[in-house]
């Protein structure tokens, strides 16, 4: 069992370490491209990790822990996955206290008649002094109390960008996100999967807000309503202090790379993420009988296939 999370735990890094690299070689003018590989670094760990390889004749590194082995020389080993499994299990259920808590917020705010896209229900709370979204089977926007008095231009922009994430369904996304930091919570490569996909979000909604206004405009917007207060789980801010620098830069971004850079680039993106793939499922784990079984199989195998009367014609 511990070699099995040996080995869980090497592919899954492997992984998310290759898919974030992938991800931020992908130029910057393509947020949305760059959101896609996060999404499918983050995703893919709950499936690829289990699947064998697909094609024969590669090579393949096998992780086989016998009993004795592991408790003479690698004692350890239990112990560190036991601390493990207990802080994930300590994450997993502060989710799922997160998950009440914006559950009621939502349900305490006040409902709005603004209907922006008549798929997303808006409210306002005293709870929250920026605005966010939060929900993926009814996204809901919450707005604070002050953002009644706001001017027309400032309410449009912030409720397309609040918007564009229910369309992106980033609810769903930011759940899979918390899900990934808890079960990996000692694992820096999936807190910086996550916090690409996280920060390639907001520049994707950034850029459909900034539509209703100048650029200019939006990003005096950003500046004026940004928060330090703590958010609740699960909300995707408008505009959290945290990353609004680089959001903003990212609204006047204009360097455009040569063409044999772009080209380069994608072409390194494309083959980090098929080199991840082949590496997770290269991986493979099996108890040490397993192994010794495969082993006298093939054994088997060669003595059949062997010619009992070498060199006759």
């Amino acid at each position: 069992m511990t070699a099995c999370w040996i080995a869980i735990a090497l592919k899954a890094t492997l992984w998310a370490a290759l898919t974030s690299v992938a991800a931020l070689v992908v130029p910057a003018q393509h947020p949305q491209v760059r959101r896609r590989f996060a999404l499918l670094g983050m995703w893919g760990l709950w499936v690829l990790p289990w699947l064998p390889l697909p094609w024969q004749g590669l090579p393949t590194a096998s992780i086989a822990v016998g009993t004795d082995s592991t408790v003479q020389s690698g004692w350890w080993w239990p112990i560190l996955t036991g601390v493990w499994a207990v802080g994930s299990l300590i994450l997993l259920l502060r989710v799922v206290n997160d998950v009440a808590g914006i559950l009621r917020l939502v349900r305490q705010a006040e409902k709005s008649t603004l209907n922006p896209d008549g798929a997303v229900e808006v409210r306002f709370t005293a709870e929250i002094e920026g605005p966010c979204m939060t929900g993926w089977l009814r996204p809901c926007v919450l707005l604070p109390l002050a953002a009644a008095s706001w001017p027309e231009g400032t309410l449009r922009a912030t409720l397309r960008h609040e918007c564009q994430h229910a369309r992106q369904m980033d609810g769903l996304h930011r759940f899979c996100a918390a899900l990934v930091r808890a079960c990996f919570w000692w694992n820096p490569a999936m807190h910086v999967l996550c916090g690409i996909y996280e920060a390639e979000s907001e520049v994707c909604c950034d850029e459909v807000a900034a539509t209703a206004c100048s650029r200019r405009e939006y990003g005096e917007m950003l500046l004026a309503h940004a928060t330090q207060m703590p958010m609740p789980a699960f909300t995707l801010s408008f505009a959290r202090r945290s990353g609004l620098r680089v959001r903003i830069q990212r609204l006047f971004e204009t360097r455009r790379d040569s063409r044999w850079i772009l080209s380069a680039r994608w072409l390194t993106a494309l083959t980090l993420i098929i080199g991840a793939a082949l590496l997770m499922a290269s991986i493979q784990v099996m108890p040490p009988e397993f192994a010794q079984g495969i082993s006298l199989k093939q054994e088997a195998q060669l003595r059949l296939n062997a010619d009992p009367f070498p060199g006759v014609p």
